[in-house]
């Protein structure tokens, strides 16, 4: 099994304390729907069907065992190809998705996530080291919640890990530019007119040209912005939020 595990990258969850903890902070309700990504032997599953109903995603056929949980939804395919709405996440997940997970969340506006994530991860978040690091602190309340040892796993990852909660937080006008620049498929530009809300086309283009932005800069692809170039973005809409 060890082996399996390994070959996948998968490391499962044994510490019955720290998944108590992941389900009291998740404090689900009846009415609540949860997706889990990466159930893998389902040892998360199995106690978040015990709350609410639950939407549990696994690359890997050969947890077929998952299919004998009652009252849980399982999808062998990847959880990145399915739409997230209306629910919250609560998972153990794969460390090598954490970006992409973070990026799909805030782009179909998620209200909560909790996770179990790897240090790098962690540490990125506080230092706002990656654009999608600057991104979710602008969109989540984000909690520490507790660092998870690596013999909590099985078989333990090379790395601690950490319990993290994130809450939807409201959003300022020039924080819900920055966000919709994010899930703008396109040039800064093109995202930019459209994130100005109220304005007409004109009026946005007068804007932009007040901003302490070069033509390069607003001619990148949005998916190419840097933590850099989303700084420089917000300080010039600071400088200018009376216009917006």
């Amino acid at each position: 099994m060890e082996k399996k595990n390994l070959d996948k990258g998968q490391h499962f969850l044994i510490d019955e304390e720290v998944l108590k903890k992941e389900i009291h902070i998740a404090n689900l309700s009846k009415t609540d729907k949860v997706i889990e990504i990466g159930a893998g032997e389902g040892v998360l599953t199995k106690e978040l069907v015990k709350q609410c109903e639950v939407l549990a995603f696994e690359i890997d056929k050969r947890y077929s065992s998952l299919n004998q949980i009652n009252n849980a939804k399982i999808v062998f395919d990847d959880a990145l190809k399915h739409s997230w709405k209306g629910y919250k996440i609560v998972s153990n997940i794969p460390y090598h998705l954490s970006d992409q997970i973070m990026k799909k969340a805030i782009i179909e506006d998620i209200e909560e996530l909790i996770l179990i994530v790897g240090e790098n991860f962690k540490e990125n978040l506080e230092e706002n080291k990656s654009t999608i690091s600057l991104i979710s602190n602008i969109c989540y309340k984000i909690k520490f919640e507790q660092k998870v040892l690596k013999k909590s796993f099985s078989p333990p990852p090379r790395v601690d890990s950490w319990l993290i909660s994130f809450k939807k937080r409201k959003l300022s006008i020039i924080e819900d530019i920055l966000v919709s620049v994010f899930k703008h498929k396109g040039k800064i530009k093109n995202a930019l007119i459209n994130s100005f809300k109220g304005k007409t086309k004109n009026q946005a283009r007068e804007i932009m040209s007040y901003l302490n932005l070069n033509q390069k800069s607003l001619e990148t692809s949005t998916s190419k912005i840097t933590p850099k170039l989303l700084l420089r973005l917000k300080e010039s809409l600071e400088s200018m939020k009376t216009s917006l």
